[in-house]
């Protein structure tokens, strides 16, 4: 009768152990496939901007240390290949401007509360654009910088901190935007470009007119709008093949930088670059720069950690239980 109970006891014991080894490893991958979180927090000096719309839109990813355009993004000649704080803006707006373009379907959407935050829930690793709607506050117009950020694989959640500036609000006089492309390229190159090119002005996310710019215009164009309240993008169309594409606005100029990039060329229809890209800098915010935002939830593992071990350490944990078990039966049997 003894030796049935510790049989009893026994089996009682393994299972009690497969509970607490599969309760320890089932939060953790579930809340794995949860994602990280960012929050974007939008301030300019002591002003906490509010009722601001964002998008975010997961553009690239990093490969050996470097970023590349991912998905329906890697037809557009944008050099990924040095992420500097030179040419990162000129970098996220040139990408803004072909979402726009082609009407790009963001992957969240959020605003900004009374503090100035939105928060992303659920993000997948990769590098991700965000780009804000201006607000206005009383007289003054706040608008934002768009913002590359890269989130990293560990279930974290994190801040950003977009460049947030302000224009003085005036209704009902003429304002005059100018549309402007740079070449930027040598004299072994120059044959290279077209004879001129076309840019699309969008105003408020639609097509308002498209216009030629060429040596005889200068490369530019000017138009004047009562429309002091619409957002103003260019998109340039038919860029020039083994030229490159930086975007520079501010309220009421853009400029249009094509730089000559051999490295890039039209394969299938799209633009790949050949030439394996050195290190990215530090001026891409990722999860192991920004700072901490607090969480509720079971804690998800961080970069570095696995958890897929944990079901077979438990799978072999039974196994010593249940071979401790028969080799004690064994030796009862021989001592009689």
């Amino acid at each position: 009768m003894s030796e049935k109970k510790n049989k009893i006891c026994s089996v009682l014991l393994s299972m009690l152990c497969i509970v607490m080894l599969l309760s320890y490893a089932m939060p953790y991958s579930h809340s794995a496939e949860a994602g990280s979180s960012v929050t974007l927090i939008c301030a300019q000096d002591s002003v906490k901007v509010s009722d601001m719309n964002w998008k975010i839109y997961k553009v690239g990813e990093r490969r050996s240390g470097s970023f590349s355009l991912t998905g329906e993004y890697r037809k557009y000649p944008v050099d990924m290949s040095e992420l500097s704080e030179d040419n990162v803006r000129g970098i996220a707006q040139a990408i803004e401007s072909f979402i726009i373009g082609d009407r790009i379907k963001a992957d969240a959407e959020g605003i900004t509360d009374s503090s100035g935050a939105a928060v992303f829930n659920g993000l997948d690793k990769g590098l991700y654009l965000a780009v804000a709607k201006k607000v206005q506050k009383e007289h003054l117009t706040y608008l934002a910088t768009p913002l590359l950020f890269e989130i990293k694989e560990d279930g974290s959640a994190e801040e950003a901190f977009p460049k947030i500036y302000s224009v003085i609000t005036l209704q009902g006089e003429a304002s005059s935007y100018t549309v402007r492309k740079i070449w930027a390229d040598n004299d072994d190159s120059y044959m290279a470009r077209p004879v001129n090119v076309t840019v699309d002005l969008f105003r408020d996310g639609e097509l308002y007119d498209t216009v030629v710019l060429d040596e005889k215009s200068n490369w530019q164009y000017r138009w004047n709008t009562l429309d002091n309240g619409s957002e103003w993008r260019v998109v340039e169309r038919n860029i020039p093949v083994k030229y490159a594409v930086l975007v520079d606005y501010s309220s009421k100029q853009f400029i249009i930088k094509n730089s000559y990039a051999p490295d890039i060329f039209i394969d299938g229809g799209e633009y790949t670059q050949t030439t394996t890209a050195p290190a990215v800098t530090s001026t891409i915010p990722t999860t192991t720069t920004s700072a901490a935002v607090s969480t509720t939830g079971p804690k998800l593992p961080q970069t570095g950690q696995l958890w897929w071990p944990v079901l077979p350490l438990a799978l072999g944990g039974i196994t010593l239980i249940c071979i401790g078990i028969l080799s004690r039966k064994k030796n009862k049997e021989d001592e009689k």
